[in-house]
């Protein structure tokens, strides 16, 4: 039995291959840097603890995981904020529903997108405290040379910088007691 090379497929392989390895996977994953910047309150505002609920419109593409990230994103912001009091059985219900996330396909520069979340707040008897719509746009702040790399980036930028205005609000709204 005689094996038969054929060069141009095995070469069109590796180019394949050597794509995946340069390109990665674009998913959104999380700034943690950028959740960083929340600022943390001396004692929590509310004697309560929350757990959170993160959709996307069915929509929306997402193979990379867009609602999962907000989802992280929104409780790494809230761990760090201080807001609410950990592990308390009572518990807030936070929904944050991705409406909108659109990002230009090729870019030579940072991959703006447009992000908006329906953040709800609900108490632990189901009564709705708080419900805000919160827009952004943001693209990668860091430069990098895989295309890839910078739209990951830009992703989760803009998820952070969205979660980031969603704290804020939920802090000064007065409705945590």
């Amino acid at each position: 039995m005689k094996i038969v090379f054929d060069i141009g497929r095995i070469r069109i392989a590796w180019l394949f291959a050597l794509l995946v390895v340069l390109e990665g996977c674009a998913g959104p994953k999380i700034a943690a840097d950028q959740l960083d910047k929340v600022e943390p309150n001396q004692n929590p505002i509310c004697s309560c603890s929350y757990e959170i609920a993160a959709t996307i419109d069915p929509g929306i593409n997402n193979y990379e995981g867009i609602d999962e990230s907000v989802r992280e994103s929104l409780d790494i912001a809230l761990a760090k904020s201080k807001l609410f009091t950990p592990d308390s059985a009572i518990k807030y219900k936070i929904k944050a529903d991705v409406l909108v996330a659109s990002e230009a396909a090729w870019s030579f520069g940072s991959f703006n997108g447009k992000l908006s979340i329906r953040y709800t707040v609900l108490n632990a008897s189901g009564q709705e405290l708080l419900k805000t719509e919160i827009y952004t746009e943001a693209g990668s702040d860091k430069a990098y040379f895989s295309g890839a790399a910078r739209h990951q980036r830009s992703r989760a930028v803009n998820i952070s910088k969205n979660v980031l205005q969603f704290v804020e609000r939920l802090r000064t709204s007065g409705v945590l007691t």
